[in-house]
Parts: C-alpha cells; structure tokens; sequence
C-alpha cells in the first residue's frame, strides 16, 4: 500500500465511476434544482401538447417576472439571516397607491409614488428589526397585517381603476420577443448580482449573515447592511407591483398574496441558506424557473390553486430540509 494513500478515505479511486456519484453527492445542492428543472420541463412536455411551445414559454416569462423582482431581493435580506414576510402586502399597497396617483398625476408620478411607498415601508421594516430588535418574522408579519389593512383603507376594499391605457401596454411589450417584465427582471438580477458581488456593502450584508458578531468587530456596520436589505427586498416588491399592476389594468388590494410564500421557495430552492452568509442570487434564478414552471404546468394540467401552494409548501420543506442537514455538515 502506498504510504501517502489513507488506508481508509472516504475518496473515490481516480478514473473510475464513483468519480461521478462522489461529484453529484457533494454537489447535489448545486446540481440538483437545475436537474428539477429540466425534469419537470420533460415531465410537462410529455403531459401537455401546449406546454413546450414558443407562446407558453413567454407566460412563464411574463408570469416569472413579478416573482423574480420580489425573490432577487429578498435574497439579500436571507442573506443577513432574516426574512421579509410582508412582499404580498407591499405590492397590494404599492398596486393601490400607483393607480390612484397615476389617475390624478400620470404615470411617472405614479411609479415615482408607488416606489417611495414600497422603499418606506422597507426603511420602516429594516428600523424595527435593527433598533427595536424584534425578530425579522414578527416584524415583517405585523408589516403584512398594517400594509394590506392600508392598501384596504387607501381603496375602500374595491379595485382602483382610471389607470392609463399606455401603462397597462407596459406588461404586453416585447423587446426582440421577450417580453418587457422579464427583461425587468433580468436587470433586477445583473444589479443584485454585481451589487452583493462587487460592493463593499453587498460583502458586508454577506458577512453579517455569516456572523453577526465577527462582523462588528471587523468594523462592518451591522444595522446599516440589514436596513438597506429590507428597504431593497421593499422597494423591488415595488417594482413588482408596477408589473403586476400593468397586467390586470386597475390597483388591486389583495393583489400579490401568493408572493411571500413563492419568494421564500424561490430563494431556499436556490440555494441560499436561511441561516443566512450563504448563496448566489443566480441560483435563486434557478429557483424562480422551478417554481414558475411547475407552476404554469400545474395550470395546464388543470390543478387548481389550492393544490399548486399545497405543492409548493411541500418543495419548501424538502428544500429547508436539506438547507439544514447541509449546514450542519459545514
């Protein structure tokens, strides 16, 4: 036996088989949602003679967008170890307020009002989890409950139409085919990505999530990165609402329900650790492909609603269950 070779490694022998299983084993957190991916693009494929066609996929895409926007951010505030609950009523309040200012002011008042509106609530999110130290999930709940009771009082609980007719063309325009939300959204991605990549304070919310405590001793300001992220995660639900806005043609009150729970599946799907300093905003893209296209296939498989989030809550056990057995081994 060669003196230099453990007697007895857990490493597979070079140039053979169990090369591969070993890679996919240590990597199956990488490889294994865009693997999903693509099983349930087989899957729907087989099941439905609609879903892989060109007009199908732009719905994804159009359909993806909302999603994206909420889930790209939102992954900054995991990132710090919290998370934001209050995204659905954001986009219901930030729906409301644009439509009853582009009604009176036009349409760039009313998006510059709506992302204000989204941005105050995040400053407001972020101050209460730093400086009243109330735990992210009950601060940002309470949020949800005050956001939609808002966006209910604002409307008096009916939707708020007059909106013009150019802004609802937003959602139905294509650049090159694409449509224009999807190329929204894939912005969103470049910024966040280059944002947490290569600014000191994008490292510093990483750092923070890692070790809060280590964090402050290095000088890194602990509140300031965990305030931009919640007024970031806020202000892109804004952004969401502006999309999600422009489809229906009216400000809607209840408008964005489903997306506290999607954003979350989107971010844990793709990778990012809830205990927080772990992940990339890529895979989370990863993660908003999963959910979208499950379900856009769900829908043409006739599932209905309440079936589909039974699903998705489901996939966010599983994933937060591997989330856990992998931070533990680290």
């Amino acid at each position: 036996m060669n003196a230099t070779t453990p007697p007895h490694s857990d490493e597979p022998v070079p140039g053979t088989i169990d090369n591969l299983v070993f890679y996919f084993r240590r990597n199956i957190h990488k490889v294994g949602m865009p693997l999903a991916v693509i099983l349930l693009v087989i899957v729907f494929s087989i099941s439905s003679e609609y879903f892989l066609t060109v007009r199908n996929f732009r719905n994804i895409g159009l359909q993806a967008a909302a999603l994206a926007a909420v889930a790209f951010v939102q992954t900054m505030v995991v990132l710090t170890g919290g998370l934001d609950l209050s995204v659905g009523s954001v986009v219901a309040l930030v729906s409301v307020v644009c439509a009853l200012a582009m009604s009176a002011f036009g349409i760039p008042i009313g998006i510059l009002l709506g992302l204000l509106a989204g941005a105050t609530v995040g400053l407001i999110n972020g101050l209460v989890v730093t400086r009243f130290k109330v735990f992210p999930f009950i601060a940002t709940l309470a949020m949800l409950s005050i956001a939609a009771g808002l966006a209910l009082n604002i409307s008096g609980g009916t939707p708020v139409a007059g909106i013009p007719r150019e802004f609802s063309l937003l959602a139905y325009t294509r650049l090159l085919g694409v449509p224009a939300p999807l190329i929204i959204s894939m912005a969103l991605l470049l910024a966040v990505f280059l944002f947490l990549r290569y600014l000191r304070l994008g490292r510093d919310i990483y750092a923070v999530g890692g070790n809060p405590k280590a964090a402050h001793l290095s000088g890194i300001s602990v509140n300031r990165a965990i305030v931009t992220a919640y007024t970031l995660s806020a202000t892109c639900a804004a952004v969401a609402a502006i999309i999600l806005t422009a489809r229906v043609g009216s400000g809607q009150p209840t408008l964005g329900a489903s997306l506290p729970l999607e954003s979350v599946a989107a971010v844990v799907l793709g990778g990012v650790s809830l205990f927080g300093g772990r992940g990339s905003v890529v895979n989370v893209a990863v993660g908003v492909a999963f959910v979208s296209v499950l379900s856009n296939g769900l829908n043409l498989l006739n599932v209905s609603s309440y079936t589909q989030m039974m699903v998705i809550g489901l996939a966010l056990i599983m994933a937060v269950a591997l989330d856990q057995r992998f931070s533990l081994r680290s």
